[in-house]
């Protein structure tokens, strides 16, 4: 795919920020850790469990360095950046401990900064600086779209959509599409009802029952401060893949606007947040996916190898590390694992490992160190 002259004013983004980073690196010792995982996969109770486990002695026997007593001491440190929320740590451990109810979910990034006082194997002390950076999976589902023309995941949507147990759920929004006729002239008032129509399909894909996890766009069930905004104001439209939008037309109205979601939402987040990352866990309920059914556990399936297939991977060397960071170490965890007696927690662990296996043997040719 060619580069246009917006990838490359992206990538010397990429490469200035990159260049700051490795700076800081140099004087400060920072690993930048991402936490995601799909909606409902426990990322808010593992970062905040994980947090107070390090600063309040909590029990790690498989954590060498804790276990073994090298790490001296962990404390939180202001926030970083600025621009980024806090992750409410506070909040939710009274939510937990004092409240007993569970932390609401993950629906935008946040970060906190963790420094970690330790003892080297050869004896020496050091400070090592982690920056927790947590943000909903449903957001790494929408890098593939960079790639993408509006006719190209208007098809992928559609095709996908036109499956069990999809297709059921699409049916109301199938019925308004059918009324579509791209080459008319643009309607709001069309759009506006064929995006509804679309995310509520999307969120009834979500639910429990059926526990469906590939959903982009990620930001049509958890707009923010975006939401109503003509950015997230689209749907796909039966049109051939290499077809041609007239000017004026309802098709074009929703390729302009489909471009908007990408320099919006997913492009800022790529090269704010995404490309930055060094260290990256992705939580997966595996559970929820295997009680829905085959269907679901497909799916969950196809998520995993997209968002693995999101990574830049490989081993971050000095000149990675200036031109384009890698994330080289990625860790799939299940959760729930309570849910379940401990003689069981091998069989988790092998749904999971089959599921990301695919993309799994893909990514292992580049040397990143994966793990399930």
């Amino acid at each position: 795919m060619a580069f246009s002259f917006q990838d490359m004013v992206e990538e010397a983004r990429l490469s200035a920020q990159a260049l700051i980073d490795y700076g800081e690196h140099l004087f400060n010792p920072t690993v930048r850790l991402g936490v995601t995982g799909l909606s409902r996969a426990g990322k808010t109770v593992f970062i905040t469990a994980l947090i107070h486990g390090l600063t309040r002695g909590g029990r790690f026997p498989v954590f060498e360095a804790y276990a073994s007593g090298r790490i001296a001491r962990a404390h939180l440190a202001p926030q970083p950046d600025d621009a980024v929320p806090r992750f409410a740590y506070e909040n939710h451990l009274r939510a937990l401990i004092d409240e007993r109810r569970w932390p609401n979910s993950t629906v935008d990034i946040s970060e906190l900064r963790l420094v970690i006082d330790y003892q080297r194997n050869n004896g020496a002390d050091r400070t090592l600086t982690l920056d927790i950076v947590d943000y909903p999976g449903e957001w790494l589902l929408d890098l593939p779209l960079l790639k993408k023309s509006f006719e190209q995941w208007s098809a992928e949507s559609l095709a996908l959509s036109r499956e069990a147990p999809r297709a059921h759920l699409a049916s109301e929004w199938h019925a308004h599409l059918a009324t579509l006729k791209p080459e008319a002239r643009e309607d709001e008032q069309a759009t506006l009802s064929a995006a509804k129509l679309f995310t509520d399909y999307l969120r009834a894909c979500r639910d429990e029952r059926f526990a469906m996890s590939l959903l982009p766009p990620g930001r049509f069930l958890m707009p923010g401060n975006l939401a109503g905004s003509p950015a997230l104001t689209f749907a796909p439209l039966d049109v051939p893949a290499g077809g041609h939008a007239p000017e004026g037309s309802l098709w074009a109205m929703m390729v302009r606007r489909f471009e908007a979601y990408k320099d919006v939402v997913v492009r800022p987040f790529f090269r704010d947040h995404f490309a930055r990352l060094d260290r990256q866990i992705v939580l997966a309920d595996g559970l929820a996916a295997f009680n829905s059914g085959p269907e679901a556990l497909h799916d969950l399936e196809a998520a995993l190898a997209g968002i693995l297939d999101c990574f830049n991977i490989g081993r971050s060397t000095i000149l990675s590390s200036l031109f384009r960071p890698r994330i080289d170490r990625i860790l799939f965890a299940a959760t729930k694992a309570d849910h379940l007696h401990h003689s069981s927690h091998d069989r988790l662990e092998a749904v999971l490992r089959r599921a990301v296996s695919g993309a799994v043997a893909r990514a292992e040719n580049t040397g990143a160190a994966i793990d399930v």
